[in-house]
Parts: structure tokens; sequence; C-alpha cells
């Protein structure tokens, strides 16, 4: 590890020992799983993670998020939580981003004061800054604790560091709640949340596992790929395969994003 990085680690450290105790907003990705291990290392038995039982997130990547706690060794309360009852989420507005994370905040919050002295801790960090994340004003207005972000940790630095810890996140692909993938003002339904998963599923299986599938109106969807993989998607059987499968799920057209998403760069 070098010098840079281990004096943002020592400051993570000092930040997180501070708060006495700790509840981490965990997901499974690799922002939160650094987060819960770093907290249960630095206060044990004074950590717990919190993770959203919700349809946002497959049942595999839930999977992932409690095989990786268990490896920790934290506490983890799975909270059923139901955002398509949620009017405010399912109008799917443009800061629909920052109504949910209200509302399962929220629920986070309502459930540690029950357990006083616990302090909420999201794994926002310093790359998000440069993204438009409307759910960061509801971290503002609730004064939730982000330490990667005070630790001035990048995305880059956090998979480093979870590298050198152990942790098998450290390479995962970047995720997102499936909610994500809906067009803006385009209603949030359980249907279209099923489509999603579905054929990010199909993909997976044809051996693209670091791609987004996006709806639009008049049952459009969009594939996006990773840097490198969109010869090889055209190329082959794939996109023939995804068309036909696509379709039988109600998608009339299916688009190709040739602007690929950015790979995972891990620097030595």
């Amino acid at each position: 590890m070098d010098d840079t990085l281990a004096a943002k680690y020592a400051a993570l450290q000092t930040i997180i020992t501070a708060t006495g105790q700790v509840a981490v907003a965990y997901s499974g990705g690799v922002d939160s799983t650094l987060l819960l291990r770093v907290a249960a290392d630095c206060l044990p038995g004074r950590t717990m993670g919190l993770l959203a039982a919700t349809p946002l997130q497959t049942e595999a990547e839930r999977a992932d998020a409690l095989r990786s706690a268990a490896a920790i060794d934290c506490p983890l309360e799975v909270l059923p939580l139901a955002p398509l009852s949620w009017p405010e989420f399912v109008a799917n507005p443009a800061d629909r981003c920052y109504h949910c994370k209200k509302r399962i905040y929220g629920h986070f919050l309502a459930r540690i004061a029950a357990s006083p002295g616990f302090v909420l801790m999201d794994g926002t960090n310093l790359d998000d800054l440069n993204e438009d994340r409307p759910g960061r004003r509801a971290l503002q207005e609730y004064g939730i604790q982000t330490p990667l972000l005070a630790a001035r940790l990048g995305k880059a630095e956090i998979r480093r560091l979870s590298r050198e810890l152990g942790l098998s996140t450290w390479d995962k692909p970047s995720s997102s709640c499936l909610a994500t993938r809906i067009a803006a003002g385009l209603a949030v339904s359980e249907q279209r949340l099923q489509t999603v998963a579905q054929c990010e599923a199909h993909l997976h299986t044809l051996g693209f596992t670091n791609c987004r599938v996006r709806l639009d109106r008049d049952d459009t969807a969009r594939v996006e790929l990773s840097a490198g993989d969109i010869a090889r998607f055209c190329a082959g059987p794939a996109w023939s395969s995804l068309n036909i499968f696509s379709k039988s799920l109600g998608i009339k057209k299916l688009l190709l994003d040739l602007s690929e998403r950015g790979g995972i760069v891990i620097y030595p």
C-alpha cells in the first residue's frame, strides 16, 4: 500500500472510530462493503449493517450481499421495504433517487433510534461528487455521515484498499438499483423492473457481465456494454439471442449504445 493510500486508510479508521457505534447502509457493492469491513475492524461488537430488501435489487445481488457480510462476520439486519407503494418513487421524476433514499434512510434511522448511540453511515465516495446524484440531498438533510468521502477516497482507491484487505468485492462491477434503468417520467413498475433484470441476466449467461439494459418509451430498450465487449457482442450470436429474448418480454425495439461503459481500472 503506497503512502497516500495508507494515509487515507488511517484517516478513515480515525473517522469511524470516533463515532463509537456504527450502522452502515449496506448494499453489497464495492463502497458499502469496504465501509462495513473497516467499521467492523475499528469497532468490533459495535458495528451493524442495514440492508433494504426491495425489488430494486435482484435476488442474485442480494445473495451476494449476504455472503459478503457473512465473510466480514458483522451483524446484518435485512429490512423488507416496498418502494412500489411510494407514489413519489413510482412516478419516476428526475429526482427519483432523492425520494427513494429519503424513504429508505428514514427507515434505517427509525431502526437505529431504538439503539441509542448508533451513527448511520453511507458509502458515498469522492468520485460521486462528479456525478448527478440526487440521493445525496437526502443524506445531507438527514445529516448522515459519509466517511469514505471525508477521507477523500475515490473509486479506484476504494478498490485498491478492498484488494489489500482481501475483500472479494474489490473487482466487482459497479452496480445500481434496477430503477435507474427506467427512463425518467416512465412509471416504475414490477413488470419493468423484472424486464430489466431478466434481460441483464440473459446477457450474463452470454458472458457479458458489466452491462445495462435501459428501458425507454414506446417499448424500446438500449443495451450498454463494457469496454471491449461491443465488437464481441455484434460478431457472435449474442445480439440475435438477446433480440429474440427481449421481444418475448414485450420489447419492440432493441438499440445498442456504441459508447462503451468504463471498465474497472486498478493502478498498482
